[in-house]
């Protein structure tokens, strides 16, 4: 006959946490996957930024920029912005954060370029 030992430290709240946590991440791993995000376009309408997450190899997730200029399909011109040393938790919090940067990009610093 085996015994089963279990942990003195036991808790409800450890399971909670454990089970919410991986929820997340199931989560922000589906809507990675599904969303379909849009160009932010400036004022003057020659530059474009679109949101960029990518999940690292840690299992945090990096957020970057892309970035147009140009104003019609022929002379489109690429590039991209990104801070590599910005990490987050989740999917959520890292596009929340590309987001809001790309509309100051859009709306603040290149308004008129």
């Amino acid at each position: 006959m085996h015994a089963l030992l279990l942990p003195t430290s036991f808790s409800i709240k450890d399971i909670f946490s454990a089970a919410s946590a991986a929820a997340l991440s199931l989560w922000d791993r589906a809507a990675a996957g599904k969303r379909k995000e849009e160009w932010i376009t400036n004022r003057a309408g020659s530059l474009c930024f679109k949101v960029q997450v990518h999940q690292l190899s840690s299992g945090k997730w990096t957020a970057g920029i892309l970035t147009r200029s140009g104003t019609f399909y022929g002379n489109h011109r690429f590039g991209s912005l990104n801070k590599s040393d910005e990490v987050f938790r989740s999917y959520s919090q890292a596009r929340r954060f590309a987001l809001k940067l790309a509309n100051q990009m859009a709306n603040l610093r290149y308004a008129y370029q």
